[in-house]
Order: structure tokens, then C-alpha cells, then sequence
């Protein structure tokens, strides 16, 4: 699509615009969001926009916006020239009367492309490549579930809602830790990537990851009394597709309420995974941390149920103290999601949706920040009692 010489687009990984819809006038880009999970609402974004150089320009969308419009109020859109370095704009303002959210720098643009997103995307391409990297590491092994190149099967592919073939993809599954130690191990499952447009919580993931496999003394005591098992992308399809909830499989399904095995029969990804953590626990995890992010724009957030003991868990006391502006929210089994799986299903000891926000002004290294403090707050926990939680 083009219009006053610029070019929008959003046919790539983990891309969302309706650019048949959307329009430029003058220096305004007015987006039109997709609604392929909540009719009438948009969530993610993420487009290209070429023929920038030199244009100082405003994007307009509609606060129709899933999960509350008052969500938008402190929000703040990111933009990169290269998609890997991204900065949030200088000025991103809500009108409700006007039903409007603008934002856009003070600024022109300093290059001809732009990629443009309503925070850090993480496509599916940055999961493949950082595993691939992960095969180099002699602390990383398949699961008895994955293969040598760490992968559980694919993805169901489909065609989404504009019609675009999607095609099946690798879902990921491997374990970390110190074959050679002798000592008991705790055995901690770490997934994410049940909903797609949850880019933050893959960033921070990928921060704990490179924690766990990383060369110094931490680390290696954290290798020595734990196994980790970890599935970095449940919903491969719906991240590359652009996707808000759900899967392209069933687009009009929740992908976090069908973790119970008589749910799944028919949800290709969601049932490949949850095979794989049934069989690679042998049903039972010690710890279960499962990565998602929301749309507050106040505090990151663990959502653990208060009655088991779980908001007095070492690890979860331990993590608070390196991160003193996380909030803990209780929460119940009252829905299919990975949490009641894990507690229900694994038997988990310690079970928890770590939600990231889209705080104003944090970046991938901020994340990475939070990844790295999670993976010590686990070594403080374990270096105490390791491989006696649940026995």
C-alpha cells in the first residue's frame, strides 16, 4: 500500500496491520489494527513503513483496544531502523473524547525504512536462531521428547485471517544442566510463547536463558542442582502470523485455556507440548514458570496462588528482593490454563505465570535484567534445600 510516497507493511514474521485499511494523509498515518481474536478491537501491531527519510510523521489509531482503552494512557510505541534496536517515541498521547491514539517524535526520521510496533517484538525467527546457538553449549541436551537439533514436531500451520498461508514450523524443547554432577536435582520447567503477541515475556526468557548457560560461577552452581526443561515458543504459528491469543489452527480459541489432555485433541502445538512436559517430567516439575506479559504499564507482576504457600516460596522472596518493583496478584484453578496444568497435572511444587509489562521507557535490557535475577533468586532457593521441593 502507498500513498504520499509511503509504503506500509506487515507481511512478515510477527507483523500486524491491516494495511487494506489503513491510509496516509499528509504527514498522518492513519493504522487500522487487526481484529483476529476480540471483533472490534486491535491489540498487537507491528509494520514496516518505507519512504520515511526526512518525514517527521504522526501514526493515528483507534483506542479501540482489547483489554481496556484506558491501557493507552501511559503507553508508549517503539520504532527501530533495523529491527533489533528499538526506541519508544517521543510522544504518544490517548484522546478518549476523540476515541484516538496518536504518537509519533519530534523529529524526522534519520533513515528511508522504519518498523514501527506497540512494544519489543520477539519473531519467531530470533527463537529458531537463538537455539540453533544453543546446540554449541555443552550445558544444553534434547528432552527425551526432542530430537538432536531440539525439536518436539511441528506446528499445525493454516491460513490466517487475511488469507495468508502459514506454514508449520518447529516447536522447541531442551534441557539445561550439569550432566557430571552428582548432586540431586530440582527440576524446573520454563515455557512461554501460549500467546503471541506476548513478545516481552520471550526477552525475558531468552535473559534467563543465556543466564543458565553462561560461564560464571552462578550459573555453574545453579547447573550442578538443577535440571531446567524448557519450551521457549508453544504457539509458533500465531507468533509468526501476528496473532493476539490465539492460534491460527483455531483462531477463535483462547491457546491458555485448552492445557488439559481431553481439551487438546485438536490443538496440534498446544497438544505436541504438553505431551512433551507430561513425558520429559515424568510427571512431576519441582518449579513451573510460565512467561507471559499484559498491557499494564505499572509494574511487572507474578500471578501465584496465595493458599498453597506460594507467595512465601524462597525463590519467589528471593526474586522480589533483586527486583523490589515486581507485585505478586493471587490467583486460582479455575480455568484450563499452564498454571493449573502444571499444579494439577506435573504435580508442581511451585507453580507461577510471570507477567511482564510494557513499563514506559524499558528495553531488552531491562528484561534481560529480569531473566538474570530469576535465575539467581532459583539459586538462592536451591543452593538451600536442592532437590527437596515436592518430596
Amino acid at each position: 500500500m502507498s500513498q504520499s510516497g509511503i509504503i506500509l507493511n506487515a507481511d512478515f514474521d510477527s507483523g500486524s496491520l491491516d494495511v487494506a485499511k489503513s491510509s496516509v494523509q499528509g504527514d498522518t498515518v492513519h493504522l487500522a489494527g487487526r481484529e483476529n481474536f476480540n471483533p472490534g478491537f486491535w491489540k498487537w501491531l507491528h509494520f514496516g513503513a518505507s519512504g520515511v527519510l526526512d518525514r517527521t510523521l504522526t501514526f493515528q489509531i483507534g483506542d479501540n483496544f482489547e483489554s481496556d482503552r484506558d491501557r493507552l494512557n501511559r503507553h508508549q510505541m517503539v520504532y527501530s531502523y533495523d529491527g533489533d534496536l528499538w526506541r519508544h517515541f517521543d510522544n504518544n498521547r490517548r484522546d478518549g473524547e476523540a476515541g484516538t491514539y496518536r504518537f509519533g517524535n519530534d523529529g524526522p526520521f534519520t533513515g528511508d525504512h522504519v518498523f514501527v510496533a506497540y512494544g519489543i517484538p520477539y519473531p519467531y525467527r530470533r527463537i529458531a536462531e537463538h537455539t540453533a546457538g544453543l546446540l554449541q553449549s555443552p550445558w544444553v541436551s534434547p528432552t527425551g521428547s526432542s530430537n538432536e537439533r531440539l525439536v518436539l514436531g511441528m506446528s499445525p500451520g493454516g491460513v490466517d485471517e487475511l488469507g495468508r498461508r502459514i506454514e508449520p514450523r518447529e516447536l522447541y524443547g531442551y534441557q539445561i544442566t550439569d550432566l557430571k554432577a552428582s548432586e540431586p536435582k530440582t527440576t524446573v520447567v520454563l515455557m512461554s510463547g501460549v500467546h503471541p503477541n506476548e513478545s516481552l515475556a520471550n526477552h525475558t526468557l531468552e535473559g534467563l536463558i543465556d543466564f543458565l548457560v553462561s560461564d560464571g560461577p552462578q550459573a555453574a552452581a545453579l547447573r550442578r542442582v538443577a535440571r531446567f526443561l524448557v519450551y521457549p515458543m508453544a504457539n509458533p504459528d500465531g507468533r509468526y502470523a501476528g496473532y493476539n491469543r490465539s492460534t491460527v489452527e483455531h483462531p477463535d480459541r483462547d491457546a491458555n485455556r485448552f492445557w488439559r489432555e481431553d481439551l487438546w485433541h485438536d490443538m496440534g502445538d498446544t497438544a505436541t507440548v504438553g505431551q512433551a512436559l507430561i513425558h520429559d517430567t515424568g510427571g512431576h516439575a519441582d518449579y513451573f514458570i510460565d512467561f507471559h506479559c499484559w498491557t499494564d504499564t505499572q509494574q511487572h507482576v507474578g500471578i501465584l496462588c496465595k493458599e498453597p504457600g506460594f507467595w512465601d516460596d524462597p525463590f519467589w522472596r528471593a526474586m522480589c528482593e533483586l527486583e523490589p518493583g515486581l507485585g505478586t496478584w493471587d490467583s486460582g484453578w479455575d480455568n484450563p490454563s499452564t498454571e493449573t496444568f502444571a499444579f494439577k497435572r506435573l504435580s508442581a511444587g511451585f507453580c507461577m505465570t510471570f507477567e511482564l509489562m510494557y513499563l514506559p521507557g524499558e528495553n531488552v535490557v531491562d528484561l534481560h535484567r529480569v531473566g538474570r535475577h530469576a535465575g539467581l533468586a532459583l539459586l538462592s532457593a536451591l543452593t538451600d534445600g536442592p532437590g527437596t521441593r515436592g518430596n
